[in-house]
């Protein structure tokens, strides 16, 4: 992961235009102080419509996904698993997506919809469920979306300036207190979350788990359509994106042909991806919010 690209210098002060998510109620779908929270605070985003509607950015997700198999302990010994692990991260990696897309992009009925069921623990997708139990690994698989979103938004736009990065690390920081991380263990700011970033980089390990759910992901064919015809560019993309020693560890190679073809692809990315419409560019968020509305019943 290329951390000097979004990693800037904070500063002391911080833009008070977006209220800090700990100061609200743990309570998903409560009123505080007479208003809607979270309802009224989703309805005002700015920052992050604007990034995440950008669905090249799910590039980066093969590689969060194999720094999510790389967490110690991962698949905990008292917990069964009717799946491979592979099933698993799948899963949950698209039910959050989709949580995210109606929490971003979703009108307030259907955020209040998803919420509702959240808060009842009544998740409208599978594979959320086992994760959302254990709160280190919940926290892990947030950190890992956020930090290869950022770091591939910067890739194609370039460095976005300090205030921009606080506002979207706030507006994140609020779906992850409202996707059900405890109150306290998020990272309070950008520095702090680098830094818990960096520490638990270095405890990652590939285990035989982890590398049986890397060959899994190859030939798992229950990701989307346009997932499945951009595999070999997401494949280079994935790899030139982790850090070299999980590179290492899961057997794959940064090798003279899968440089030269991460550099075409960027090079494309950058120069004809920013000119596409809206509609296409926006079409990975608007085909989980899509996916989503099935199983909230608003369709």
């Amino acid at each position: 992961m290329s951390e000097e690209i979004e990693k800037l210098p904070d500063e002391k002060s911080i833009p008070a235009s977006l209220s800090s998510p700990d100061t609200h109620s743990d309570n998903a779908s409560g009123k505080e102080n007479g208003s809607q929270y979270p309802l009224d605070a989703l309805d005002k985003l700015e920052i992050l419509p604007h990034m995440l509607q950008e669905g090249i950015l799910f590039a980066g997700a093969g590689s969060a996904l194999l720094l999510q198999a790389a967490l110690p302990d991962i698949r905990s010994d008292n917990e069964q698993h009717h799946n491979n692990l592979a099933n698993e991260l799948g899963d949950a990696l698209q039910a959050i997506l989709g949580y995210i897309a109606c929490l971003v992009f979703g009108t307030r009925d259907e955020k209040r919809i998803l919420l509702d069921l959240l808060a009842r623990r009544q998740p409208p997708l599978k594979g959320s469920e086992y994760y959302t139990r254990r709160p280190d690994v919940h926290l892990w698989i947030a950190a890992t979306l956020y930090a290869t979103a950022t770091d591939f938004y910067q890739r194609i736009y370039g460095r976005v300036n300090l205030k921009t990065a606080e506002n979207a690390y706030k507006e994140y920081s609020l779906l992850c207190h409202v996707l059900g991380i405890p109150r306290g263990t998020w990272p309070e700011n950008r520095e702090a979350f680098w830094k818990y970033w960096d520490e638990r980089i270095e405890t990652l390990q590939v285990t035989d788990h982890a590398n049986e759910f890397a060959k899994d992901l190859m030939y798992r064919t229950e990701f989307p359509r346009w997932v499945q015809t951009l595999k070999p560019f997401l494949r280079v993309i994935t790899i030139e994106m982790l850090p070299p020693r999980i590179r290492k560890q899961y057997g794959l190679e940064s090798t003279m042909g899968s440089r030269g073809l991460y550099r075409f692809t960027m090079g494309f990315s950058v120069a004809v991806y920013p000119a596409l419409l809206k509609s296409v560019r926006g079409y990975p968020v608007q085909y989980y919010l899509k996916e989503l509305r099935k199983h909230l019943n608003v369709i």
